[in-house]
């Protein structure tokens, strides 16, 4: 049983203290390399997935230079057993990341290939099913769970689905499965397996970068402002008193009473109104 996690890495921005308008006001201070969460789920469920059936081999795939090799160090450490590493050097859409990501899982023979739902810079969620697409595999997205049974070979997968339901699938191996980080808590790696990862050898797999693609960004548009969300009237009023309601957007006007005086007076006068309103007797 062979699966292959895809890991991303990118580079998060997590503040802005820069002074110059044309850098966006960024300093180098304000970014750091890391791998996506989302991916960080998929291989823990990897891993549960192999400590449940006492066998099988998970490895690594990530695409690009290894701009995280830190954190890429960090999820050896959590259990996997080999990285492969990519090459590409020209940036590229998500049709030909899938198509370098799909020679390599076919080099390397995996039976489950699990990758996150997204990712936290782009956030297009293609990957995985492009890789589908090219492996000829079916494909489960957004799981919170999974298990794998050893006499037929095939998955018992949870997923999130719409209005927070959740759904149970059957599915038979090979799969491509893209992971939800919802409630997937992923282990810490030792100290000791942190030692071991960092002499750990990275592979390298060099392929014909693609020529063509299938998929061009045209534009990419600024984020639409959120409309302001506006209660109902209440109904329990009359219709002059709804008409108000709607004509001030549906905002109930808070009716209180201005203490004043000195301590004692303030003081008495808050026993009073939690006295009258009964939550003190």
């Amino acid at each position: 049983m062979r699966i292959i996690v895809c890991v991303k890495q990118f580079r998060y921005t997590y503040a802005r203290t820069g002074r110059d308008p044309a850098l966006n006001y960024l300093e180098p201070e304000d970014h750091i390399n890391r791998v996506n969460p989302y991916d960080e789920a998929a291989l823990e469920l990897a891993l549960r997935a192999r400590d449940r059936l006492g066998q099988g081999e998970v490895i690594i795939l990530t695409l690009g230079a290894l701009a995280a090799e830190t954190d890429l160090r960090r999820c050896l450490a959590m259990g996997a057993d080999r990285i492969y590493q990519v090459e590409a050097d020209a940036p590229m859409d998500a049709w030909s990341k899938s198509s370098l990501l799909t020679r390599a899982v076919k080099d390397l023979a995996a039976d489950l290939v699990l990758c996150g739902k997204t990712s936290l810079d782009t956030g297009n969620g293609q990957i995985a099913a492009f890789m589908a697409h090219h492996l000829q595999m079916p494909f489960v997205s957004a799981i919170t769970d999974l298990s794998i049974a050893k006499d037929d070979r095939q998955l018992r997968i949870q997923r999130k689905a719409s209005r927070g339901s959740r759904e149970v699938i059957a599915c038979r191996l090979p799969a491509v499965l893209s992971v939800e980080l919802g409630t997937v808590v992923v282990r810490m790696p030792s100290f000791a397996d942190k030692k071991c990862a960092l002499a750990a050898r990275i592979k390298k797999l060099c392929y014909s970068e693609p020529n063509h693609s299938k998929i061009t960004v045209k534009r990419v548009y600024p984020p639409r402002p959120r409309p302001k969300r506006v209660p109902a009237p209440n109904s329990g009023l009359d219709s002059y008193e709804r008409i108000n309601q709607l004509l001030r957007g549906s905002r109930v006007e808070k009716k209180g009473t201005l203490l004043t005086g000195t301590v004692e007076s303030q003081v008495e006068g808050i026993m009073s109104f939690l006295t009258a309103h009964g939550f003190i007797t």
